[in-house]
């Protein structure tokens, strides 16, 4: 028997983002330390709700109506593998800590512990040089509010793993407005 194939009538238009590759911009608020680059296995908690505030009218005592209420935002997860001399995370958990306790900016000339963080979705398959963006979540004003390792085990053949969690004012998320070429990404890709 045979069978006939078709042309597929999926293109790279209409084919969904892959989630695989992507880029993390910190661009620190106070201007301290400069702005760098992090490469993350993993990032979750690109979400939000909005609370609903229920109230009832006079006059109709049966019903209620609602109205949008403060919009509560995930806590960001980022995990990675520990590099030895790449220290960026820690510092920056290091500097709230710091200004928490009163004692001065981790960094000299530091004026904000918040960051502005750019997380790019990168175009896949590569047909150029260098990649596109296809989509970015802005995230405002992150901070670490937790760190952690993964567990020391002599017994496994693992890699030593360092997650951070962040808080954050909000997500500007944005794709692009077509499938074609847009803003490259430069050579600093995940």
């Amino acid at each position: 028997m045979t069978v006939l194939q078709r042309p597929s009538l999926s293109t790279l238009a209409s084919d969904p983002l892959r989630n695989f590759s992507w880029r993390v911009r910190f661009t620190p608020l106070g201007g301290v330390p400069k702005a760098w680059i992090g490469g993350f296995m993993t990032v979750s908690g690109l979400g939000g709700t909005i609370d609903v505030v229920s109230y009832r009218q006079g006059g109709d005592n049966v019903s209620t109506q609602n109205m949008p209420g403060t919009a509560e935002w995930q806590p960001l997860v980022m995990t990675t593998g520990v590099l030895v001399g790449r220290q960026q995370d820690l510092n920056w958990f290091k500097q709230v800590f710091q200004v928490m306790q009163g004692t001065g900016p981790f960094y000299p000339g530091a004026t904000d512990f918040r960051c502005t963080i750019d997380i790019s979705v990168l175009a896949h398959p590569v047909t150029g040089k260098y990649r596109a963006e296809k989509a970015k979540f802005h995230v405002y004003n992150a901070w670490p509010i937790g760190i952690s390792y993964s567990d020391l085990d002599a017994g496994a053949n693992q890699l030593l793993i360092e997650q951070m969690t962040l808080t954050h004012g909000g997500i500007d998320p944005q794709v692009a407005p077509t499938a074609g070429a847009t803003e490259a990404a430069g050579p600093e890709t995940h």
